[in-house]
């Protein structure tokens, strides 16, 4: 399992190496007078999946400075906030964080901690109001200081002893350690407290140790409105970020029952033990601030000199090795009909030791492209994992066929549908021990996920026996956002659809996990991007059904080619069962679509009829024996001329409506073959 994880989080690295490379494109590229709705939903949801994978696979550092991030996006995209220069800084600078935080494996220095820190605090204190001011001016734009860092001695204490005007300093101490990073002491009837901000008496006087680049202003500002009230000194001990530094931070952290009788000197002193540590960071950061703006697109993980265990390969070349290696095929089929009508012994040797080579050629490169599922079941089983310990509730995940393999491009563009679609399962599917208890079910929810070949199809089901999609409720929401009409009749599939709408959703409540529109909008998105489909069905208090259709793409698959009329035809090797001739005793024993072969009474379908080919029939017919579910069926061809390797290729948007034919192949002659679909054309042809 730690195995299994370690290689997740390695590949969690390297995808969103990917994906903040382009963010920054679209970011440096991207005006703020002319910044598009399709654009800020693009980095949203970039953000969102970075934030969503990195939190599951343990790396809590990219998690806390995304997940605020994420929530500016969103007000975006949502009219409440507008996009400025700042947010476009704060973002670029978040990018450069996450390139640290990746490279680091988020061990970070004491400079970086610092970076990190003050990131975190600008993204927290970040808000504009969308109030239709010009967003290039000043005033629509919270300013952050990038001065250097200091660390001060602040001490607050009451005038009185009994505070009358101020409800609670701790909100004036909270707001102080928004500052920077900090260590707050707090004094009530001769106790000494660290870190209690919270739970701190009203009248206690405040000794703090504070590191930020804010300077002395922000600190006075905060207590300006109390001054009558509160005295406030603020001290400089060193510059640079001293509680950055381990040895520093515990060193003072350990005078605790004294820090109230150190003076301001003592504290100077403590911090000239670390003046040169902090000097070398400071003098580093500055030297690599200077580094990145020489070399704005540097990568990180190239200067620490990394030795490189994997490369990735974009699949647009794998796609470009496969269709050479389709060429290849290709001639190599023409190659074998030229040698079989020449008498050249010599030219069919070559012919055979070559198809033997490519054969092997085109294995290897076509299981470049295809992944067993299998290995994209941890990150899921660590998904749901972590969502059921996060929401208290009780979940079985079972996986079925993951050794079913899909083409890498399939299965890099569905890994997010499906962890959209799972974290709707345990969030809002399944529900409460407690719940389910009193609706008479397991305590234990169960999420089942089976992958499985249909025909030239990959068929991936999830289901889950929680509480099923409320369609009373979706049916609300529909008629609130003016989707549909309060008095129109909307059959239950249509309401379903309704959930694959942009920003739906039926949760109350936004979380790390759901809630903010963000799913199944993208689910259909991505799928589609990949001509697949996606269907929900459901049944209150029973549960819901995920099914995801995915056409077989660019393969290369052993089929049997036949011909009806002259044209041909292929039919996958995989559905075959056995070859029989059209005897005139055969013939005799049709009835109702039915014949029998051997004894057996089987159902046939005439694809020369079927297909309105016309024409006359040869003298001698062949009939292919294929395997539908669990049945038998016969389909009468014209002739059978054999195996042949296909290399299958879609037809095209212009018939991607049509429902007999899987693809289409060039044989060796260069003619077109339809490879046919098997599954489609008896079903279709059985409801004739």
């Amino acid at each position: 399992m730690a195995d299994s994880i370690d290689q997740l989080r390695v590949s969690f690295v390297e995808e969103t190496r990917d994906l903040i490379n382009e963010l920054e494109d679209i970011l440096l590229s991207l005006e703020v007078d002319s910044v598009d709705a399709e654009t800020i939903d693009h980095i949203f949801r970039s953000v969102h999946t970075i934030k969503g994978s990195g939190g599951m696979l343990g790396f809590e550092k990219v998690l806390e400075v995304t997940h605020n991030l994420e929530d500016i996006y969103d007000k975006v995209r949502a009219g409440s906030m507008i996009f400025t220069n700042e947010l476009k800084d704060i973002s670029l600078d978040t990018i450069d964080m996450l390139k640290t935080l990746l490279a680091s494996d988020e061990k970070l220095n004491d400079t970086d901690k610092i970076r990190f820190a003050n990131l975190c605090r600008r993204i927290d204190l970040f808000e504009v109001e969308l109030t239709g001011a010009d967003i290039q001016t000043e005033s629509s734009v919270v300013q952050v200081s990038d001065k250097n860092t200091f660390t001060y001695l602040v001490d607050v204490s009451p005038k009185a002893k009994t505070l009358k005007n101020v409800s609670h300093p701790r909100y004036l101490i909270e707001e102080l350690s928004m500052l920077g990073k900090g260590l707050f002491f707090s004094e009530s009837s001769g106790k000494t407290e660290l870190d209690n901000i919270e739970k701190s008496n009203k009248n206690a006087r405040w000794r703090i140790v504070l590191s930020t680049n804010e300077g002395e202003y922000a600190i006075n500002n905060i207590f300006t409105m109390v001054s009558d009230e509160i005295d406030l000194s603020v001290n400089v001990i060193v510059e640079g970020g001293l509680l950055a530094l381990e040895d520093a931070y515990n060193e003072i952290k350990s005078q605790s029952e004294n820090v109230f009788n150190l003076s301001v000197d003592d504290f100077i002193n403590i911090a000239e033990k670390y003046k040169q540590l902090l000097a070398d960071e400071i003098h580093k950061e500055v030297a690599t601030d200077k580094a990145d703006k020489q070399d704005k697109n540097g990568d990180d993980t190239l200067s620490k000199g990394l030795s490189i265990s994997s490369i990735r390969v974009s699949t647009d070349k794998v796609d470009q090795l496969m269709n050479l290696v389709s060429e290849m095929v290709t001639l190599q089929a023409r190659l074998n009909l030229l040698a079989e009508e020449s008498n050249n012994e010599d030219l069919k040797n070559v012919a055979e030791k070559y198809g033997s080579f490519s054969k092997q050629l085109r294995d290897n490169a076509f299981n470049i492209s295809l992944v067993p599922f299998g290995v994209t079941i941890t990150r899921y089983k660590r998904l749901v994992h972590d969502l059921s310990e996060q929401l208290k509730k009780k979940v079985d995940f079972v996986t079925e066929g993951e050794d079913t393999v899909l083409d890498k491009k399939i299965i890099e563009q569905l890994s997010d549908p499906i962890m959209h679609i799972l974290r709707n399962c345990v969030d809002h599917g399944l529900e409460g021990p407690s719940d389910r208890k009193s609706a008479g079910k397991s305590e234990v929810g169960t999420i089942l996920m089976k992958i499985f070949h249909q025909s030239n199809n990959v068929i991936i089901k999830i289901s889950d026996d929680g509480r099923g999609l409320d369609l009373k409720r979706i049916k609300e929401i529909g008629i609130e956002r003016n989707l549909i009409g309060a008095d129109q009749q909307v059959s239950e599939s249509d309401l379903i659809n309704l959930v694959f709408l942009p920003g739906f959703s039926s949760a109350r409540t936004i979380s790390n996990v759901s809630g903010r529109g963000v799913g199944l909008d993208v689910v259909k998105r991505n799928i589609s991007d990949i001509r697949g489909s996606i269907e929900i069905s459901t049944e209150f208090g029973l549960g819901t059904t995920f099914t995801i259709k995915l056409p077989l793409t660019l393969s290369i698959i052993d089929g049997l080619q036949v011909k009806i009329d002259q044209r041909d035809f292929i039919i996958p090797l995989i559905q075959v069962d056995r070859i029989e001739s059209l005897t005139q005793l055969v013939q005799d024993s049709t009835l109702n679509q039915v014949m029998t072969i051997n004894g057996e009474q089987i159902p046939f379908f005439d694809l020369r009829a079927e297909f309105e080919i016309g024409g006359q029939n040869p003298e001698r017919r062949e009939i292919v024996l294929v395997n539908y579910e669990n049945e038998k069926v016969a389909l009468i061809v014209d002739s059978v001329v054999g195996e042949n390797q296909t290399v299958l290729k879609p037809l095209g948007k212009h018939y991607k409506k049509q429902d007999f034919f899987a693809g289409g192949t060039i044989l060796g002659d260069g003619s077109v073959a339809l490879v046919l679909d098997v599954n489609k054309i008896v079903t279709v042809f059985s409801k004739k």
